[in-house]
């Protein structure tokens, strides 16, 4: 049983915590540089969790996609701080902000049981690509090109067919930092895919389409921009098209956590999330 009295204490996240917080991230081999949490936090809401001495040792973050949508990720609490029930705490303050809204995470196989406690069930899965990118499978379509801010309206229509939520806070911020490719047909935006730096190079994420196919086609340009460096796509396709063309494209393989919702399932499509913005985003 915890003694109160040696109770970490939660509070919201700011940006002087940041520095901690990215320690954590390094505690636990997570590939997160600092500006990847600034992001993160202006997106969305942090809590820390701290020790008797003010240090912080966990953390927690959610993001709300209008009335009805949340992500919760970046639970993490320091290894040698576990087994305190931390991170349970964390969680069940961050339910409660998000109120009645549809959560959904993804989990490591070894948080699932503490997930599924809390109400969650496995909706789907990710296969988590990275390495360095050879654009030799790269595709031409002619329907693919770099956005302009007239496909905005498009833009920000389409994502939230796909992910049930509003989702144009994030997309702003990502915009700022990104390179966005669109997939145009018959005069309306039928895809897109954006490209930022992030953790140890650059993450091709959120790709939006109908297939994966057109995902291929929309991540081609990235592929070929940033060929012989670092490379992320974190796929909603544990095989198809765009899982094939990440393993062409010289990406291994290395993780398939399973993605999780509490509370009812939203409709979506046709257009759909093919690869994340970030786990822990969606």
């Amino acid at each position: 049983m915890t003694n109160e009295t040696n109770a970490p204490t939660i509070r919201p996240m700011t940006e002087a915590d940041i520095e901690a917080a990215h320690g954590l991230s390094v505690e636990v081999r997570w590939p997160h540089r600092a500006d990847d949490w600034r992001l993160m936090l202006e997106i969305g809401h942090g809590l820390v969790a701290c020790d008797e001495d003010g240090r912080v040792m966990g953390s927690a973050m959610w993001w709300p996609f209008g009335d009805g949508l949340a992500t919760i990720g970046m639970v993490i609490v320091s290894p040698r701080k576990q087994a305190k029930g931390t991170g349970r705490r964390l969680m069940r303050e961050l339910f409660a902000a998000a109120g009645g809204r549809t959560i959904r995470l993804t989990s490591t196989e070894a948080g699932r049981r503490l997930y599924e406690s809390e109400g969650f069930r496995v909706t789907g899965g990710l296969a988590q690509y990275h390495g360095t990118a050879d654009a030799a499978a790269a595709v031409d379509d002619a329907r693919v090109r770099p956005a302009t801010e007239a496909d905005w309206p498009g833009l920000v229509a389409l994502d939230r067919e796909a992910s049930g939520g509003d989702r144009s806070r994030m997309l702003d911020a990502l915009r700022r930092i990104g390179a966005i490719t669109v997939l145009e047909e018959g005069g309306r935006i039928a895809g897109f895919a954006i490209c930022r730096a992030f953790g140890r190079g650059h993450l091709v994420g959120p790709i939006v389409a109908a297939d994966g196919h057109a995902a291929v086609a929309l991540a081609s340009p990235h592929v070929r921009t940033h060929a012989g460096t670092f490379l992320r796509i974190d796929t909603t396709e544990r095989d198809g098209p765009l899982a094939a063309f990440a393993q062409a494209c010289g990406l291994a393989n290395v993780d398939e956590p399973v993605t999780m919702t509490r509370g009812p399932t939203r409709e979506t499509g046709p257009a759909r999330i093919c690869a994340v913005t970030s786990q822990a985003l969606g």
